[in-house]
């Protein structure tokens, strides 16, 4: 795919991640996360189409999300760069013919996503932080993030398979 092409998807992508968390109905607002259906599927989207437009997503939701949410939620936005790049990377050479691999893929990238994201939640609430803070970092951040990402990965996976960008 050219370059420019690449571009004006990374730009679409990038557009309706911002847009999901504030049309989408469905979402749960914590003080520390938010889940929003569908929120992840155009990174995962763009990961299956390259490295170049899944980083570029990632950053373009940091920036939207920056200008329109709160800071945690532009922080845990970056925090996406953590599972983001490996895994476009692995995309690139690997495919997800199987459930099992598809299944293998998706457990790897959930749990550094929910690493990534209980992590910079924690440094940012650093001086804050107790036993108790911690231990809700943990279950809503961690766990939370790990069956939100699973969630939203199988969804990206019908718009992969429609689109046919799962070669």
């Amino acid at each position: 795919m050219n370059k420019p092409k690449q571009i004006a998807i990374a730009g679409l992508l990038t557009a309706i991640a911002i847009l999901i968390p504030i049309i989408m109905p469905i979402k749960l607002i914590l003080p520390a996360s938010t889940y929003t259906l569908a929120s992840h599927v155009p990174i995962f989207v763009a990961m299956f189409i390259s490295p170049q437009v899944a980083i570029m997503v990632a950053l373009g939701t940091t920036l939207g999300f920056f200008m329109s949410f709160p800071f945690i939620v532009a922080a845990r936005a970056f925090s996406h760069l953590a599972f983001v790049i490996p895994g476009a990377y692995y995309l690139q050479k690997h495919t997800l013919k199987s459930a099992k691999s598809q299944f293998a893929f998706n457990s790897v990238m959930a749990l550094i996503h929910g690493i990534a994201e209980f992590l910079i939640v924690a440094l940012i609430s650093f001086k804050q932080l107790s036993p108790d803070l911690l231990l809700q970092f943990f279950i809503f951040l961690g766990i939370g993030t790990i069956i939100h990402s699973t969630v939203d990965f199988y969804l990206s996976l019908s718009v992969v398979k429609t689109l046919g960008l799962d070669n």
